[in-house]
């Protein structure tokens, strides 16, 4: 959609998925006084000590889940990296992931990558996306390693209930899986919405990879730092792909990211308010569009609408709100078959431009009705 929309002015971008903020400026002055102060050389593999503890305080406190810093904590060029490193860490030819379904396509391609069949999990929009155990269980073979979570979810905006939680741990358990969680959303939640680490319930620890960052609730999506968190034995494989893959994290975003866990929280408050006032007036435009379906989001800042009354292929629709109305968004099926008549539009962008962009598809919509 990036390289179909190049060259052509006056266009409304609703596929971005990071936020249109500045990283907030005590994050930025610490990475400036890191610079001036020639913290500019490698650092320890899996990251300085003081972040990895503060990392560490962190999961404790907001949670629930309890790791060393010394063992269990790993800081990473991203979650991307994370993601890779587990598939190549653990899976092996001819073995089978389960992925939830929409899914974020990172899950999938890093199956691919490792050689191991990704086996898509259909979550049913009309009810809610719930986890639902005989079709969870349904898809389990002897090949089964593991399940990927991404919770809040790219590309749907749902979070997880701790009943959902709970039937992936019972799975889990059951055959002895690991649970990839990617939770670089978790503070972009609304209402009263709460969400829940899966590694924090009872005897998850040592088969969970927890994965965060701060590209998504800090603005920080260039500065390529995150950290994966998992049982002793479960890390020692992740450091040493870690250590081939980049030897060691951006030492200057190490700085900005002590920053981020030592400093005020203020900006993220302030962040996820727009984003919800954002959302308000997206749901708005979207419950003026006769046809159309979609599940509020609850976290995230992406909404996934179904519009196949107005178009079966979502690529075709997508191409044509490009042509018709000038505005960007992301075809469902690139998330999975069961996003196959959704598009995922992003309200990461200004006010203005959501407005803008949702009048323009609404405007579209009625002619063609």
């Amino acid at each position: 959609m990036l390289e179909l929309s190049k060259g052509k002015q006056n266009v409304v971008h609703l596929e971005q998925g990071e936020p249109d903020f500045t990283t907030p400026e005590h994050i930025l002055d610490a990475a400036v006084e890191a610079a001036k102060k020639g913290f500019t050389h490698y650092t320890e593999t899996n990251g300085t000590l003081e972040l990895r503890q503060a990392i560490a305080e962190k999961l404790e406190k907001e949670n629930g889940i309890d790791a060393d810093p010394q063992t269990e904590v790993t800081v990473t060029s991203g979650t991307q990296e994370a993601m890779l490193i587990a598939a190549l860490g653990f899976l092996n030819s001819g073995d089978e992931t389960l992925i939830l379904d929409p899914y974020y396509p990172a899950c999938f391609e890093d199956t691919l990558i490792a050689e191991a069949q990704p086996i898509t999990v259909p979550l049913d929009e009309a009810k809610d996306y719930e986890i639902e155990l005989q079709v969870l269980e349904s898809k389990i073979t002897k090949k089964t390693k593991m399940i990927w979570l991404c919770n809040p979810s790219n590309p749907t905006g749902h979070v997880f209930s701790k009943q959902d939680l709970e039937i992936i741990a019972e799975v889990a358990q059951k055959h002895n899986l690991i649970v990839f969680s990617d939770e670089i959303y978790e503070k972009i939640v609304y209402n009263d919405t709460r969400h829940i680490s899966i590694g924090s319930l009872p005897h998850m620890e040592d088969r969970t990879i927890t994965v965060n960052g701060f590209s998504k609730a800090y603005a920080m999506t260039g500065w390529r730092i995150g950290y994966v968190v998992a049982g002793k034995k479960l890390t020692a494989t992740l450091r040493k792909l870690h250590y081939y893959a980049v030897l060691c994290p951006n030492a200057i975003s190490q700085k900005a990211a002590l920053a981020v866990l030592t400093g005020p929280q203020d900006c993220v408050r302030e962040m996820v308010s727009e984003y919800y006032r954002r959302r308000k007036l997206m749901l708005h435009e979207l419950d003026r569009i006769k046809s159309l379906s979609y599940t509020k989001p609850k976290g995230a800042f992406y909404v996934f609408p179904n519009f196949s009354s107005f178009e079966k292929s979502d690529e075709v629709f997508a191409a044509k709100l490009l042509k018709d109305a000038r505005v960007v968004t992301a075809p469902g099926s690139g998330f999975g078959k069961a996003g196959e008549g959704h598009l995922r539009i992003s309200y990461s962008v200004s006010y203005e431009q959501v407005k803008e962009g949702m009048e323009r598809i609404r405007k579209c919509l009625e002619q063609k009705a």
